[in-house]
């Protein structure tokens, strides 16, 4: 969400000025999403390191059957599309209870149909399917270490651990997502203002202490810098494009300061 307002040129050129070596590519990136025009990708595909399914309006669990059939079409196409670009791996969401409820059976029934249908074709087309961590809402299914554990086990999927949402549910619940340092590919870096929104991680202590816990357990894979610019503490929609620049290349000079 940080660069949503440009083209998918400006964003990977935004990423390699502040120094990055790549990108998650968002599916829903508006300036691909509008006609899913793969040509104009594929000259980038040596920066898309990873893919994030489509979320918007998506929910692979709601009670209205036809969203969970798009949502799951919607993520085979993302693991097709990962296979196109060579991408190696794929996150997706295990959703939420459409009723502002605990999850009950059905819920995860639901779940259970859409991870097993999407794990399998993932397989076919040879990438790795990462399961994300959700918010700690009442309705969010796979918000605890344990419960990603259970399922990525049920279903042989890797994590994408999001630290913003486990520092929010609790930071002993965080510091047990390292026990799954083995099937962590991708890491979601940043802290949160008062509305739960990605902002910089730095001056955040529990999140800090989360990095320096994967340091010590020898994490070296995929680290990504997630920002919305609608957060606090200085973001803002109407920041312009070198300014942004200029915010990514402090998010990368701190995440160097830890993991050297």
């Amino acid at each position: 969400m940080f660069l949503y307002e440009y083209d998918l040129e400006s964003i990977i050129y935004a990423c390699e000025k502040a120094g990055y070596d790549g990108i998650e590519l968002w599916v829903e990136t508006p300036s691909f999403w509008i006609n899913r025009r793969v040509d104009r990708i594929e000259p980038y595909k040596d920066k898309i390191l990873a893919l994030h399914c489509p979320v918007l309006d998506l929910n692979p669990v709601s009670v209205n059957h036809n969203v969970c059939e798009l949502t799951l079409k919607e993520t085979l196409y993302s693991i097709s599309l990962a296979r196109k670009l060579s991408s190696s791996i794929v996150t997706l969401h295990a959703g939420k209870r459409s009723a502002a409820r605990e999850p009950v059976w059905a819920d995860y029934a639901s779940l259970s149909r859409y991870l097993r249908v999407s794990s399998k074709y993932a397989r076919i087309k040879k990438v790795k399917v990462c399961l994300e961590n959700s918010e700690p809402g009442i309705n969010y299914l796979c918000k605890t270490a344990n419960e990603v554990e259970e399922v990525i086990g049920k279903f042989n999927l890797s994590v994408t651990f999001d630290i913003n949402h486990a520092v929010k549910k609790s930071f002993e619940d965080a510091k047990k997502f390292l026990e799954l340092i083995d099937k962590i590919e991708n890491v979601h870096v940043s802290g949160y203002d008062s509305k739960g929104r990605h902002v910089s991680a730095i001056g955040f202590r529990d999140v800090e202490g989360i990095l320096k816990g994967l340091v010590e357990e020898g994490y070296d894979k995929k680290v990504t810098v997630e920002l919305d610019d609608l957060g606090e503490f200085g973001f803002s929609c109407e920041l312009d494009y070198e300014k942004k620049v200029e915010i990514l290349e402090r998010e990368l000079d701190y995440l160097k300061s830890i993991f050297g």
